[in-house]
């Protein structure tokens, strides 16, 4: 079983149930787990699949579909991790979210860890025996057969996955490569679109790879190993011919697989990796790009789990939202390193719809709450959904990627 790479998480965690549905006001926290506030089972928390993960280690609990039932309902958005940090909520009081990134970074060499258990890691590992075991459901099993077969989770021709570029005369020189991924190639091209525009502007030269495949993240989100690494040594390879030396995704589950996942995978990266937030601030700051059209409105800004929470970008974003003329940020409650989850994550917009509308319906008042007439973020898979819930809650909230008002008030 995958779940025994982990089996001194598995024994340490002593199921406190503060990753539950714990609200820490001063920590930002409000009802830790997602999936578990709106199922209410202890077998849909984090501290559930724990245990089931003890019991599964231990021998006296088999892999079922009813296991892979529970396992699959959760969003992988770490907010579980978050809050399990050591003194995390005393950092977060003292320094915001800030502190709370960077202190970890600076007392990992001197031998101190603040490090949580590690739950996500032990989910993704009973999923991945899910799937040996024959127990994923059947959507997702489709889904990884697509990227296999198309290498897109779409279904769509894989000669169509640089389409969205079709008149935009990219200039295809690739120490710099624009790295689109799935949704956005094939669901979200106007982000693909609006993140080309504003590098052309800036000068960036940069080339797109039309044989670029899935980055496997959600393949490894969902437990499928085994195409996952055919998709990550493809990649890697393709880079690697190309002598690539940075990399840029305007996708924040990309960007987390690919910085995360694919060393493990491949070994170390010979090329840079960059979330567009972070690239965008870098050009706004030294004054590369120029803005001519003010956006007057209200805007409040969504973390997306695998950026914020998973890597760390916080400041970054929001920089480069106030940096627009005419827009007022405003935050929403919980926000930053507490952020609540979109739903859509983890592969449960995919096997569990209408639980990831869910979730994402429970965030509605605490946007609602600033004001905003304009719903930001950093992810394709965040706009999609929310995207959704707007329709379906039929609130007249505008979603928008950082690119596109980026885009919209360079004026290209």
């Amino acid at each position: 079983m995958r779940i025994e790479e982990h089996a001194r998480e598995i024994w340490t965690c002593n199921h406190c149930a503060m990753c539950t549905g714990t609200v820490v006001d001063e920590g930002g926290f409000y009802k830790t787990c997602p999936a578990f506030e709106q199922l209410r089972f202890e077998d849909n928390s984090p501290r559930g699949h724990n245990i089931m993960a003890f019991y599964l280690l231990e021998g006296s609990l088999k892999y079922s579909e009813q296991v892979a039932n529970s396992v699959y309902n959760c969003t992988t958005c770490a907010s579980c991790e978050e809050i399990c940090k050591p003194m995390g909520n005393m950092i977060a009081q003292m320094g915001g979210s800030a502190l709370k990134t960077l202190l970890p970074k600076l007392m990992r060499p001197l031998g101190a860890e603040l490090e949580p258990i590690q739950t996500v890691a032990i989910l993704e590992a009973m999923r991945a025996d899910c799937v040996d075991y024959g127990f994923q459901p059947e959507p997702l099993k489709k889904m990884a057969e697509s990227i296999e077969k198309n290498y897109n989770p779409y279904g769509a021709p894989h000669a169509n996955r640089a389409a969205w570029a079709e008149g935009l005369d990219i200039t295809q020189i690739p120490d710099t490569v624009l790295f689109v991924g799935c949704s956005i190639a094939y669901r979200r091209q106007e982000i693909a679109k609006a993140t080309a525009k504003i590098l052309q502007h800036a000068d960036i030269k940069f080339a797109v790879l039309s044989d670029e495949w899935c980055c496997g993240s959600v393949l490894l989100r969902s437990g499928n190993v085994d195409t996952a690494e055919k998709m990550i040594r493809h990649n890697v390879e393709l880079l690697k011919s190309h002598n690539v030396k940075r990399l840029v995704t305007s996708c924040a589950e990309g960007y987390m697989g690919i910085s995360k996942d694919w060393p493990r995978f491949a070994g170390e990266l010979p090329f840079k990796v960059m979330h567009i937030s972070e690239l965008l601030y870098e050009l706004v700051s030294g004054g590369k790009i120029k803005f001519k059209k003010p956006i007057k409105s209200k805007v409040t800004y969504h973390d997306p789990c695998h950026l914020g929470r998973e890597m760390g970008i916080y400041a970054e974003p929001r920089a480069v939202l106030k940096a627009i003329p005419g827009i007022d940020l405003v935050e929403m409650y919980p926000t930053e390193h507490a952020a609540g989850c979109c739903g859509a994550g983890g592969g449960v917009k995919i096997s569990n719809p209408e639980l990831a509308l869910d979730i994402g319906t429970a965030k509605i008042p605490f946007i609602k709450e600033t004001g905003a007439t304009v719903l930001a973020s950093a992810c394709p898979f965040c706009k999609t959904h929310f995207v959704d819930v707007m329709e379906r809650a039929k609130e007249p909230i505008d979603v928008k990627d950082i690119t596109e008002l980026v885009a919209e008030s360079m004026g290209v």
